[in-house]
């Protein structure tokens, strides 16, 4: 089986503290129901929230690996203690779509079947259980990043709490803070006091925005420091105003306040990250028609590594690779770089690369979007032996990586499977993404050094199972047309 305690130590390196996220749940069910448009089953019911929920959510487990997850919700806006502060709080919002009205439960099946809790208060908002639990286990020692597209929560970030916005990738800290409002975290909710906040229904100051608001407060310290200090301020109107609207601005600045108060008791450990109940999950994603999550969540058969592998070049240029490794419920992903390279080759490279991370003897299950890989090694590679051109030098394109896979096919038992590129599948996407970000990486990486060599390393690599099982090998799907000769020596991607 894979060494988890090899595994363990290079995760120790680079998370040396526990890592709790905290998720923003409507936030991320808006931005899924918005984000993917027109998605429903065979019999019309929509899925598209659901999908893109599930979908976010997955994304974010294999890119971060929290230790600690959980997703807050939002009661009623009628029911919480702002809307008893100020009646127009929020009022501005539509109600919830009836298409997406139908899927919340379905959302919440997923996350139940996920092994995700979910939180809520009664009266308060998900923002004010947030800010509640992020000071609660940061003071714990505990890293927390809490997952959210909104700036009011910038107010909460300190050494050990920041925002993470997935949709722009984008994480903030204290820096962040100052660079959008010039004023630390703590401030923020004075900011908005003056300039309010049109999404919520807060009215704030007439005639301040936020870049305003922001300097006025950088200069008198507060929003009290403006209001008393408010015969300073530049421009007749906004005097008149900031005297005029003074209550509105203390009003405002309570309501963009998040509450540390919420009394809420969640042990640490019913937050600690499961495996999917695999047992509800899986029906459920047919029930939706979700192939690609089920293919996804599917995990690999007993005693075999599945190795997906991508590569990403142009003739000549920079190419990247990536890969994905599966064992069990074990994951682990390699990149890497070439200033110069084909597409072919950073193809070649990326199976050799996730070979080469298994250190004993493997039942391996290959799967690649190139035809030419794939077609290579499962008829090709005989014939090249056969006929002496995988020795004789520059008898074929690219003999070197050919020879390498040779090899590392010799220490394991592989079979090799054709995927379709670029139509959904999640491995294959995955794989896509870490090619392209390993060449974009590397060639930042050149621009700032100019040095020649690599770029950027793979990751430690991940050993194979110690006893390989036998298993019937995967033939090579032919639904689609490959124009080759018959030895593949075209010069395909």
């Amino acid at each position: 089986m894979i060494d988890q305690e090899k595994m363990s130590t290079v995760e120790e390196k680079v998370k040396l503290e526990p890592q709790l996220y905290l998720l923003d749940g409507s936030s991320y069910i808006y931005r899924a129901y918005y984000g993917y448009r027109d998605l429903a089953t065979s019999d019309g019911m929509a899925t598209n929230a659901v999908f893109g929920f599930t979908k976010m959510l997955l994304d974010l487990i294999q890119k971060n690996s929290p230790d600690y997850l959980t997703v807050v919700l939002d009661r009623p806006r009628e029911e919480t203690f702002r809307r008893e502060l100020y009646t127009e709080y929020k009022a501005n919002r539509e109600a919830m779509p009836e298409d997406l009205v139908s899927q919340i439960p379905y959302i919440n099946k997923i996350l139940s079947a996920l092994n995700i809790p979910t939180l809520e208060a009664p009266g308060f908002e998900a923002d004010d259980v947030i800010a509640t639990l992020a000071h609660r286990y940061a003071a714990e020692g505990i890293q927390v990043t809490v997952v959210t597209g909104d700036k009011d929560l910038m107010q909460i970030i300190d050494e050990r709490i920041g925002l993470l916005d997935t949709m722009k990738n984008k994480r903030s800290g204290h820096q962040e803070v100052l660079d959008r409002f010039g004023i630390p975290p703590e401030l923020v909710p004075d900011v908005l006091g003056l300039a309010g906040d049109t999404s919520d229904n807060i009215p704030g100051v007439p005639g301040i925005g936020e870049k305003t608001a922001s300097e006025l407060v950088r200069r008198f310290g507060s929003l009290e420091g403006v209001l008393e200090w408010k015969h300073l301020v530049s421009g007749k109107k906004r005097k008149e105003n900031l005297h005029n609207y003074a209550d509105q601005a203390r009003l405002s600045k309570k309501l963009a306040t998040v509450r540390y108060d919420v009394e809420i008791e969640v042990a640490l450990d019913k937050l600690q990250r499961q495996a999917p109940d695999l047992s509800k999950l899986m029906p459920l994603l047919r029930e939706l028609e979700f192939e690609a999550l089920e293919i996804a969540f599917t995990p690999p058969a007993p005693g075999v590594v599945e190795l997906y592998s991508d590569g990403s070049g142009r003739d000549s240029g920079p190419g990247g690779y990536g890969v994905v490794l599966r064992y069990a419920e074990h994951e682990k992903e390699l990149r890497g770089f070439e200033r110069a390279s084909t597409s072919q080759r950073m193809e070649l490279l990326a199976a050799i690369k996730g070979l080469e991370a298994l250190h004993n003897p493997s039942n391996v299950h290959v799967f690649s979007d190139s035809q030419y890989l794939v077609q290579g090694m499962s008829k090709w590679i005989h014939g090249w032996i056969r006929n002496g051109r995988l020795e004789e030098p520059d008898a074929l394109a690219n003999q070197d990586l050919w020879k390498q896979l040779v090899a590392l096919s010799q220490k394991h038992e592989v079979t090799w499977q054709w995927v379709r590129g670029h139509a959904g599948h999640p491995f294959n996407e995955r794989c896509d993404k870490l090619a392209k970000l390993a060449a974009e990486d590397g060639l930042r990486a050149v621009e700032v050094t100019n040095q020649p060599e690599e770029m950027i390393p793979d990751v430690d690599a991940c050993p194979g199972p110690d006893i390989p099982a036998k298993q019937e090998p995967i033939p090579v799907r032919e639904d689609s047309e490959f124009d080759a000769e018959e030895d593949g020596q075209l010069r395909l991607c």
